[in-house]
Formats: structure tokens, C-alpha cells, sequence
């Protein structure tokens, strides 16, 4: 009776796990980029990402969005991918962790005011 007690909890915080949803965000001269992962953070899966930009709580218009990859202390290549624009005024693209461990992304862009940059860190991805 303990055992499949043990295995219901087990199943039942995975599952609140993955409703849960994943967001990260950094600011940057009063400028907030919002990144949502569209499922959990797992090495070598393709991992879908909504970003968004706000400023006092309001939608900032950010253009040419890229996500740049990097695993802080190594020397790896690293992935840029595009962001497409959506009509909400938020982008959207798909990552690929390689390996499991802490990463960071880099977001850049363009505004009205010039170009945008935004550093996410302690992004930690599962094996």
C-alpha cells in the first residue's frame, strides 16, 4: 500500500510540474523582456519560447528579436535563433539546449529607441 502511495505522489508533482509554466525575465533600463517556455527545460529538445517585452506594465515594441544561447564557462558554439513577430506584438521561436546545467540567453533586438539587450541567467535545464 506504500508503494503505489509513493508512486501516486511521485505522479501527482510531476504532473503539477509540467502545468506550471516556465518564465524568466530581465530588465534593462525600465525595458522588461518576459521569456515563456511553452513545455519543461530538457537537454537536446526542441523547446518551444514566447517572448515579450513590457514597459510599465505595457506592451513595448521590440523588432529583429534573437535569442543567443550561452552556457556560462564554456567554450562552446553557441545558437541564435530568430524570433518571429506575432500580431500580439510578442515573438516567437524554439531553443535547443545541448546539454543539461545552468545557461543563459542573451536577447537582442531592435526599438524606437535603438538597439535592445536583455541578459536572462540561471536558466537550469534538465538532463
Amino acid at each position: 500500500m506504500r508503494k503505489i502511495f509513493a508512486v501516486w505522489c511521485v505522479a501527482l508533482l510531476m504532473l503539477t510540474a509540467c502545468t506550471q509554466p516556465i518564465v524568466y525575465s530581465a530588465d534593462s533600463a525600465e525595458v522588461t523582456a518576459t521569456l515563456r517556455f511553452g513545455s519543461a527545460l530538457f537537454a537536446n529538445a526542441a523547446i518551444p519560447v514566447e517572448v515579450s517585452f513590457t514597459q510599465s506594465g505595457q506592451p513595448y515594441a521590440v523588432a529583429d528579436v534573437v535569442l543567443d544561447l550561452q552556457m556560462p564557462g564554456m567554450t562552446m558554439g553557441t545558437s541564435k535563433p530568430m524570433a518571429t513577430a506575432q500580431p500580439d506584438g510578442s515573438h516567437t521561436t524554439t531553443v535547443l539546449f545541448t546539454m543539461d546545467g545552468e545557461w543563459a540567453i542573451i536577447v537582442t533586438g531592435t526599438s524606437a529607441r535603438g538597439i535592445e539587450r536583455f541578459v536572462v541567467n540561471k536558466i537550469i535545464v534538465s538532463p
